[in-house]
């Protein structure tokens, strides 16, 4: 998966995966995970509303987005004019009411500091398995040891539908060395997602889980 194949879906308009409001999961269970106002990494963050309740919520909020399209509509949504600055990595990074997006690929993002908490609903279930312990490991080197985020998952039949969104066992998410890892909620959500269920998809589990940065991981 290169970065044309994720700039083609939004230029198609491929936005199944984006809510029209704030993910319920996020909701019941953030207040068990954050830390005051620490601010909050979300990776791989497209336009989501969730951005805005998080800054809602007194946190400062970093998105990082591969595409510009998805960065600029957030913005525009919410009607406001971001302040435009050129990160130290290089990184495009645009700021409003609380929210920052880092326009760019997620593997080129270098903070300033590490991150006490961070959130992903639609960036780990974005990528095929050979990229996500990749993934897992780069994430963990931008959260402070102790850290907290909250991670949400699919699990339905492989055999129903190529992804993306990918499938994710449950022992894949308890397996990697990165996080410790204790899950929240599970719910069958598939008569929220219509262009999964479209796509063949008969069951739909999505899991909520608190993930913590270990110590010393491997």
């Amino acid at each position: 998966m290169d970065h044309q194949f994720w700039h083609n879906i939004w230029t198609e308009r491929k936005i199944g995966f984006h809510r029209s409001d704030v993910h319920p999961m996020l909701t019941r269970h953030w207040s068990g995970i954050a830390r005051s106002s620490a601010a909050v990494l979300v990776p791989l963050c497209g336009k989501t509303l969730d951005m805005a309740w998080l800054a809602e919520q007194g946190h400062r909020v970093v998105g990082v987005e591969l595409d510009e399209r998805a960065v600029s509509e957030y913005f525009q949504e919410r009607q406001t004019t971001p302040s435009e600055q050129t990160r130290t990595d290089g990184l495009e990074e645009r700021h409003a009411d609380g929210v920052s997006i880092v326009v760019g690929d997620f593997f080129r993002f270098r903070p300033e500091e590490p991150f006490e908490l961070f959130y992903d609903r639609a960036a780990l279930v974005a990528l095929p398995e050979a990229m996500r312990r990749n993934y897992l490991r780069f994430l963990a080197s931008l959260i402070v040891e102790g850290g907290q985020g909250l991670l949400i998952t699919f699990e339905y039949p492989e055999d129903c539908m190529n992804g993306p969104p990918f499938s994710i066992p449950r022992d894949e998410v308890q397996g990697q060395p990165w996080f410790s890892v204790e899950t929240l909620e599970r719910e069958d959500v598939i008569e929220v997602y219509d262009h999964l269920r479209e796509a063949g998809v008969h069951y739909l589990i999505e899991t909520a889980y608190r993930l913590t940065r270990n110590e010393h991981p491997v």
